[in-house]
């Protein structure tokens, strides 16, 4: 395995490692594995402890898992053997992720009435009336490059087609090798622009997702909770739009590659480059920002005041199902960005659009 593989994928894989360890400390201050606190409670000795607890025991189960997969990928022979033990890795990773936070869910759950002032606090929930008129999110005119670039491609690829070889490099390894190929035909020339497509209405479909999702103002500090989350949503449209561009180029790249071969080291370094670069953005955005800019603008001291209480419709804390809420949209309590209102029959539909869609291209790919 060649030495700029193994620095990528380790670039790769590191943060995703960190963001998942220390994600008790990205979310807001007032939730705490799942369940909501108030400020002061979430800075108290015992969640600091549990919180310290949770990143110790995740990084080591990650670390050891990651030093696993890296020396099995170095001794892997082939594709086959690179790509199993990679999907190992994945599902290792998830299984710990869920595990830990059901883990620490759970003892929250049962730590919650012995915390100070917790049995008689008070929940206040606190709305701004003139929230949407805040610019949220930066302009879905935007995606109007990606779908420029696109178009670009697709006219590109059909000037040079005679110069296309009769066997198109369709995947690579990790090495940059390929892994496999495909009779050249229109509809191989053209998938990656069937994917540009996808990604884009994908990527303007979150864009879509993070002005409309519900607000959530902390009544314990309303003023500063408002500016915090425009914040946090006006980051995370610019990075939707700016990673959606750069995986649009990326498949551009794949046709040039299929008009003008390219090295070896240059095919490793972009396919791989441009994931690690999205990914590194993204966990230095969470670090920065915080699940609903709650690590910007901090205050030294916390608010006594309770949160809504609405723990009952966050199933293991994750999961929310309000059938009340007209909500399609909400912000997550486990990780950072939004999820669905699964009581919404909307979400179902959505989430079932977007499988099609991910199936469909699927075929397309084969």
């Amino acid at each position: 395995m060649q030495i700029l593989s193994v620095l990528l994928l380790v670039l790769l894989l590191l943060p995703v490692m960190a963001i998942l360890a220390f994600m008790p400390y990205l979310m807001r201050k007032t939730v705490s594995f799942g369940i909501s606190v108030s400020e002061e409670n979430y800075r108290s000795a015992p969640l600091r402890r549990m919180r310290k607890s949770y990143a110790g025991i995740s990084s080591g189960l990650y670390g050891v898992i990651f030093l696993l997969c890296i020396y099995s990928l170095v001794k892997s022979g082939g594709e086959i053997e690179q790509t199993g033990a990679f999907g190992v890795y994945v599902v290792l990773t998830v299984v710990i992720s869920i595990a830990m936070n059901l883990i620490f869910h759970f003892k929250m759950k049962k730590m919650l009435p012995s915390l100070p002032a917790a049995p008689a606090a008070q929940s206040v929930i606190a709305v701004d009336t003139g929230f949407r008129r805040n610019k949220l999110v930066y302009s879905n005119y935007w995606f109007l490059i990606h779908a420029a670039v696109i178009v670009i491609s697709v006219i590109g690829v059909l000037a040079n087609y005679g110069r296309i070889p009769e066997q198109i490099a369709m995947k690579f390894d990790i090495e940059g090798n390929i892994a496999r190929s495909a009779a050249k035909s229109y509809r191989s020339v053209l998938f990656p622009n069937i994917m540009q497509a996808f990604m884009t209405l994908l990527f303007l479909f979150i864009n879509v997702s993070i002005l409309r999702s519900k607000q959530q103002t902390y009544a314990g500090a309303p003023e500063q909770s408002i500016r915090q989350n425009v914040l946090f949503r006006r980051r995370w449209s610019i990075f939707t739009i700016l990673s959606g561009l750069a995986l649009v180029l990326l498949f551009s790249f794949v046709q040039l590659n299929m008009i003008h071969p390219l090295g070896t080291g240059v095919i490793t370094l972009v396919s791989f480059g441009v994931p690690v670069v999205i990914v590194l953005a993204a966990v230095f955005l969470s670090f920065t920002t915080g699940q609903g800019g709650s690590r910007t603008g901090r205050k030294e001291a916390g608010s006594g005041v309770q949160p809504v209480d609405d723990d009952r419709h966050w199933k293991l804390g994750s999961i929310y199902f309000n059938p009340q809420d007209p909500s399609i949209f909400v912000e997550k309590r486990t990780g950072i960005g939004w999820t669905f209102n699964f009581a919404h029959p909307a979400g179902w539909l959505i989430l079932a659009g977007i499988l099609i869609v991910i199936a469909a291209a699927s075929f397309f790919a084969d």
